[in-house]
């Protein structure tokens, strides 16, 4: 369809506009996906806890906070103890941004024309990213599986059965998604090693992403 030329500059503007926005979001939730790495396998809360320093435990304040500004501008110390942020944290976040970004692009999101189908894959995606970065973060950190977050994922990946349903996706596909999910559950509450549970929970957030690719 024709569209003139001021027209097409507007949408080309709205789209970048889209695509920033979702590298911000990305980094954002990058910087929350660290928190739940140190966090979580220390049984500390993750939403309503105040952010502090693990070196010297003073409470961090909105300028200590912003996704990776705030690690470049401090130089990669904390403000108050002077003690030094891993690098982690950083790559993280930018990784995290990355994926986001590159999401966004790949779903093509119009905001003139907004498709429910669209959202609902970006939610999703969301999900299973989010479980991977955690998922692989407290495994780098502490060589352990924790079962909150393989059941967050057990939970998004089963709620995706019923929504590749409900679009009466293919029979086989929709199978081979509830063998997966079965195996999932079974690895989680049996004594297999942390790493065959790792690598059978990223493999079917794989086959998620993959899914959703598929939908779209």
């Amino acid at each position: 369809m024709y569209m003139p030329k001021l027209i097409r500059k507007d949408v080309k503007k709205l789209s970048i506009m889209v695509h920033v926005l979702m590298f911000i979001i990305g980094i954002t939730f990058g910087s929350f996906y660290t928190l739940a790495v140190y966090r979580i396998p220390l049984k500390q809360d993750i939403t309503h806890t105040h952010s502090y320093c693990p070196k010297c435990n003073h409470r961090l304040g909105f300028l200590d906070l912003i996704p990776v500004l705030s690690y470049i501008c401090l130089g990669g110390k904390c403000r108050y103890c002077k003690d030094k942020i891993r690098p982690r944290y950083l790559v993280l976040e930018i990784l995290s941004g990355t994926v986001f970004l590159l999401y966004s692009i790949f779903l093509n999101i119009d905001l003139l024309n907004i498709e429910a189908v669209k959202i609902v894959n970006l939610a999703f995606g969301v999900c299973f990213f989010s479980t991977v970065f955690i998922t692989v973060g407290i495994f780098n950190e502490y060589k352990s599986v924790q079962k909150s977050v393989f059941n967050f994922g057990i939970i998004v990946e089963a709620i995706y059965i019923v929504y590749l349903y409900i679009l009466n996706r293919s029979i086989y596909r929709y199978i081979i998604y509830v063998i997966a999910l079965l195996f999932m559950v079974m690895v989680n509450n049996s004594k297999a090693k942390e790493k065959l549970k790792i690598i059978a929970f990223l493999l079917f957030i794989i086959i998620g992403i993959l899914e959703i690719c598929l939908t779209i």
